[in-house]
């Protein structure tokens, strides 16, 4: 059994095959939504994501978004190697998103990992984000970044 109360710092978490943070829905982030829509992803909705978006590589969505800048392609082993940051917002109609950020490739600093979304220009696919909707298992909104 795994715990971890909520405050207004990130959250650490480490499952098989990824390590990140959760970012609280009262931690303020700029370009998400209202705090009413925020929502603070529990271990178990990481879990689901992770999964969701494990089982997901190779799948045409994925493939499709990588574009040219994805080389090598993102395959489960090269997953791996990606530090996430975890923004939860639930719609109006109960569905609760997952916004994966994933960085790998520069030295990241744990502490600016866990104060502020990392926000990077350029260097392909060494950053990328995606969403996810946990409840229909649904990945939309993939970006991998341009040319490093």
């Amino acid at each position: 059994m795994v715990s971890y109360v909520y405050s207004q710092e990130a959250v650490y978490v480490k499952g098989k095959g990824y390590e990140g943070y959760i970012f609280p829905k009262e931690h303020s982030i700029w370009g998400f939504p209202p705090e009413q829509n925020r929502y603070t992803p529990n271990l178990e909705d990481i879990a689901q994501a992770e999964k969701i978006l494990q089982d997901s590589i190779g799948t045409d969505y994925v493939k499709s978004n990588q574009e040219a800048y994805c080389k090598p392609p993102l395959n489960k082993n090269t997953l791996k190697k990606y530090v996430r940051q975890y923004v939860g917002y639930s719609t109006e109609d109960g569905k609760i998103i997952i916004n994966i950020y994933l960085n790998k490739g520069i030295e990241m600093d744990k502490n600016k990992l866990s104060k502020d979304i990392i926000a990077v220009i350029g260097g392909g696919s060494n950053h990328w984000r995606i969403k996810i909707n946990i409840l229909t298992k649904e990945l939309f909104d993939m970006q991998v970044n341009g040319i490093s």
